[in-house]
């Protein structure tokens, strides 16, 4: 099939969560079998199983680099005007409206939007166009790699220079004071996916999508989160619920409290 020219799928992963490439794949397979984009993993060592998987070209950018370096080395060798950016963890779990994700590219494109989020998380302020809702920039995860559409000029100039998925988001959403075009969101969640891991462990939601499917995850690899874990997580989510988000992340901010690289 001939890819769109308009948007490229880009994955964002690392040799440690290599694991999560196979089931990632026979999910995409499953649920987009229609994909109209060139599909683009970038990681640090090509998989060995690379062949199997289901994405048409691999980015490898070798071991020494970040989060945002190896996003930058991919970016570089993407030639459409969009990204949809992805994480390796986000399985799809339903069918993917294409003929929607289509509209939704024309929408980024007409409005000129910075990023179109696929997804409202963090819940949005502002009422849009057309069905659509924004962000107010320099607000806690307005700046966030929830699935969505890029315009790849900004998502590169976005990394360019940080570090972490940390930095990306937490950084990056104080940091569009002067950006004149829109951070849109859809008002429902338009990509079906479960965010399969998290902190570095299954989640039970990720192990369900895969069990319903006939995949049963290595979990000599990775298991599911240990008690500490969850306790400091359920903690870190009664303080959003009482506090103003981005009161906590400019906190987090100045202190740097929390910055370590997920991949």
């Amino acid at each position: 099939m001939e890819k769109n020219d308009n948007c490229t799928v880009l994955v964002a992963s690392c040799d440690k969560y290599a694991d999560l490439l196979g089931p990632f794949s026979a999910l995409w397979r499953k649920f987009w079998p229609d994909c109209p984009f060139e599909v683009v993993l970038v990681t640090e060592s090509e998989p060995a199983d690379a062949k199997e998987l289901c994405f048409d070209r691999v980015v490898a950018c070798g071991t020494g680099g970040n989060w945002c370096s190896r996003l930058v080395q991919a970016l570089d060798t993407i030639k459409t005007p969009y990204v949809l950016m992805l994480c390796d963890d986000y399985y799809l779990e339903k069918p993917v409206e294409t003929a929607r994700i289509l509209e939704r590219l024309a929408q980024a494109k007409a409005f000129d939007a910075a990023n179109l989020r696929l997804i409202p998380n963090p819940k949005p302020s502002i009422p849009y166009r057309d069905g659509l809702m924004e962000y107010r920039k320099q607000t806690a995860y307005c700046i966030a790699t929830q699935a969505g559409i890029w315009n790849q000029e900004f998502l590169r100039g976005l990394a360019d220079g940080k570090a972490s998925i940390w930095e990306f988001e937490r950084y990056g959403s104080f940091a569009v004071a002067n950006e004149k075009r829109p951070l849109l969101v859809t008002p429902t969640r338009e990509f079906p996916f479960a965010d399969a891991v998290h902190k570095g462990c299954w989640e039970k939601s990720g192990l369900a999508v895969c069990r319903a499917n006939g995949i049963e995850p290595d979990l000599s690899v990775r298991g599911l989160p240990p008690f500490r874990t969850r306790f400091v997580e359920g903690l870190k989510a009664l303080v959003f619920a009482i506090f103003p988000a981005s009161l906590i992340v400019r906190i987090q901010n100045a202190l740097g409290s929390g910055a370590k690289e997920r991949h």
